[in-house]
């Protein structure tokens, strides 16, 4: 289970705070406990949040509520044409 460092419910937040993160060649498959109904992908994508020095993903768990996790570096895989 991954550490969810924030929550909140703004797609404005959401947008402040992926400008404070750079992207990343990595991604995570889909974790089962974290749930996404608005997500399709098989995969999230990884960010490095500069402000927490953390590798992180963003995962909109219901309308406008946004949830952080911290990825540990065992679950990055690259990212291929299909993610």
């Amino acid at each position: 289970m991954l550490e969810r460092i924030h929550r909140v419910r703004s797609h404005a937040w959401c947008g402040r705070y992926l400008a404070t993160c750079d992207e990343t060649p990595y991604v995570v498959p889909r974790q089962a406990d974290i749930p996404s109904p608005y997500a399709y992908s098989p995969t999230h994508s990884v960010y490095y949040d500069t402000t927490s020095r953390r590798y992180v993903v963003i995962v909109e768990t219901s309308h406008k509520c946004y949830d952080v996790f911290v990825v540990p570096p065992s679950l990055w895989r690259e990212r291929t044409d299909n993610d």
